[in-house]
């Protein structure tokens, strides 16, 4: 028997690589048949993965790995028994922290075809841009390269986040991705976009709803109640006065990953002419009670960190790719 405890422990990436942390917290608790700290480690440099050598104890006692990463975020620990694991392998998913981590985005005129063309042809019609909470942006095209200030990085990530769930996705009804009913897009923020859309979306979205229990909830589509359309009404910007043009307003909830992207529709008369406008969200929990206290949180933050919906995309696209590793172009990096 080996007179020391082998604990190797490995970190992937949400898109499916290792993880590179300047500094990882490693502490080892036994925690029965006493409750007392075993080891202490601090990790530089950590790539991928690392190996740990603690003495065998004495007794058969039960502990506890507390991996702690400086850029990302980990489940707390795991458990194992030294005396019947002598050489234990983890493997730890971590997500990234928000905070921790900055978009370097690719130059709009790199941008490659054919996967970004759709993009560019509605920026380019998008002349008159607000955030809803800082600065309006203006030209999305002329602008797009210059966009710097956090409350604008934030809300161009979130675009560029919505543009691949929404071209990569297809609306069930024309068999066509969901972001071809775009037109111009008018309001960005850091979890959404609005824009103005083609009636078909409006009438694809509601044809959803009217055989939702009967057909489209097995494919994971799901609604809200009316009266919570209420707080969607004041993400429309100013220039369509929603409190006296709003006709009708629907919403529509896809499952995506762990959470979900929410369409939500409404029907304007703006002047006498018939607009319909797309207030278009993720959501980073999907069960309901979870999404209460999301939506508190929200209030406080400005919404749900576009960060975080990256984890669940580049997730989705490691789970779908024959390598177990994302595929997919956003547009832009985390650094």
């Amino acid at each position: 028997m080996s007179d020391s405890i082998t604990i190797n422990i490995k970190a992937v990436t949400m898109e499916g690589l290792g993880a590179i942390d300047p500094e990882v917290r490693i502490e080892i608790v036994e925690v029965t048949p006493s409750q007392k700290t075993i080891a202490q480690n601090i990790l530089k440099d950590f790539h991928a993965g690392a190996t740990i050598l603690v003495p065998m104890p004495d007794g058969f006692p039960t502990w506890q790995v507390n991996v702690r990463f400086s850029r990302f975020d980990a489940v707390s620990g795991f458990f194992f028994q030294p005396k019947g694991n002598q050489s234990p392998s983890y493997t730890i998913q971590v997500t990234r922290l928000p905070d921790k981590w900055t978009p370097s985005f690719t130059e709009l005129a790199m941008l490659p075809a054919p996967r970004f063309a759709p993009l560019k042809n509605v920026l380019a019609v998008s002349k008159n841009v607000d955030l809803k909470n800082g600065p309006p942006i203006g030209e999305l095209t002329a602008n797009y390269d210059s966009i710097a200030a956090e409350p604008q990085v934030l809300a161009k990530t979130a675009l560029l986040n919505l543009y691949a769930v929404l071209w990569d996705e297809q609306d069930p009804i024309d068999r066509v991705p969901w972001f071809s009913h775009v037109r111009k897009i008018v309001r960005l923020d850091q979890e959404r976009f609005l824009a103005e859309v083609d009636p078909a979306l409006f009438e694809n979205v509601q044809t959803i709803l009217d055989s939702l229990h009967a057909i489209y909830a097995k494919q994971g589509y799901s609604t809200e109640p009316p009266a919570d359309m209420g707080l969607h009404k004041p993400n429309i910007p100013p220039q369509y006065d929603a409190a006296n043009n709003a006709v009708q307003g629907i919403t529509l909830k896809k499952a995506y990953e762990q959470g979900n992207v929410q369409l939500t529709l409404w029907f304007l008369r703006v002047n006498g002419n018939a607009v319909h406008l797309l207030d278009c969200d993720m959501d980073e929990h999907l069960n309901i009670l979870t999404h209460s206290v999301d939506i508190i949180k929200h209030l406080a933050t400005g919404g749900t960190n576009p960060i975080l919906m990256h984890e669940y995309i580049v997730e989705y696209s490691a789970q779908k790719s024959t390598t177990g590793i994302a595929d997919i172009d956003l547009g832009y990096q985390l650094v």
